[in-house]
């Protein structure tokens, strides 16, 4: 049974305590009133849990796993384990600003202009990118006010919307409708969920306003993937958004899932090598990678997101230069 109205901040983490208690407290600290925080230990060899008893909050449950879930299954403990009517996942990583839960719930609880609440499958903003230090890089894409499901996906896959997956809201009933989060999904299960949540329903709602802070580093799960597995889980991940775009109510929602898929195989693998960047060998491997999967690197997709991006990418690769003369 789900609280009508309280909001679930599901907090998977494991063996990044410091990290991990700022986005506690940042949860803690929401404006909103009815918060539950979950924070599940992934069997944790540092101080981690030690750190979390320390904070005496009747919103905040701690879980201590004994045996490794995984991303994957750390994720979905904390969806299945959730009392709020409604779901966010916040990466140990990440910070929510003051007023998000606030913001976010609002589409969702009353009605704004001619849409009911009812239509609403996922509300989202925009994010802040902050490196470790948290200086703030950039502040990624906003959308439309309100668009189709499908079309808010589509236009995310093809570099046009600004969404991390601590910063998209959704019914917990229509997160554990659709299976809640997949293992054959991989490192995707989170636009594997939330996608299919929302296509449950007609719109996505973009509060325009950047409402999380998204850390950019190599300690991150992405920068630690290999190009294929994320592709492999990519097309899996595809197959099953398409099966629910064809039962959504939307005409159009097949179509544009559908025609996707290449900016999807093609985003995903930007990633994973703007992620390595100023990694030893960083260069080298960007050159296998072309040699390898060339219909994925040489394509309309990746040339846009060069040119409208390529600043960011030198942003990242100065701060990584930065963090290894820090280091050394």
């Amino acid at each position: 049974m789900t609280v009508p109205g309280r909001v679930t901040i599901g907090i998977p983490t494991i063996n990044r305590s410091q990290l991990a208690m700022r986005a506690i407290r940042s949860a803690l600290a929401q404006t909103y009133s009815d918060i539950e925080v979950i924070v599940s230990d992934d069997a944790s060899t540092d101080d981690t849990v030690e750190r979390v008893r320390e904070i005496e909050d009747p919103r905040l449950v701690l879980f201590e796993q004994k045996q490794r879930l995984g991303l994957v299954g750390n994720f979905d403990f904390c969806l299945r384990h959730a009392s709020g009517e409604f779901f966010l996942l916040l990466g140990d990583d990440d910070v929510l600003l003051p007023k998000a839960i606030e913001r976010l719930t609002e589409p969702f609880l009353r009605q704004i202009a001619d849409f009911h609440p009812s239509a609403v499958g996922a509300v989202w903003s925009p994010c802040q990118i902050a490196d470790t230090e948290g200086r703030r890089l950039w502040i990624t894409d906003s959308g439309p006010l309100f668009e189709t499901s499908a079309s808010m996906i589509a236009e995310l896959l093809a570099g046009n919307r600004g969404s991390r997956f601590s910063s998209i809201l959704v019914r917990t009933a229509d997160a554990i409708a659709v299976g809640g989060y997949q293992k054959s999904h991989g490192d995707h299960c989170d636009l594997g969920n939330w996608g299919r949540a929302a296509l449950l329903h007609d719109y996505m709602v973009c509060i325009h306003e950047p409402l999380v802070q998204y850390t950019q580093h190599h300690g991150s799960t992405t920068s630690q993937s290999s190009v294929k597995e994320w592709q492999d889980w990519a097309s899996v991940m595809h197959a099953d958004l398409l099966a629910s775009a064809r039962a959504s109510r939307d005409p159009n929602a097949e179509k544009q899932i559908k025609s996707s898929r290449n900016n999807l195989i093609s985003g995903v693998t930007l990633t994973i090598l703007i992620q390595t960047i100023g990694k030893p060998g960083w260069i080298r491997n960007a050159l296998l990678q072309s040699l390898r999967t060339p219909g994925a690197i040489f394509t309309p997709y990746m040339l846009r997101r060069l040119l409208k991006d390529g600043r960011k990418v030198l942003t990242l690769r100065q701060n990584s230069k930065r963090a290894h003369r820090a280091a050394s």
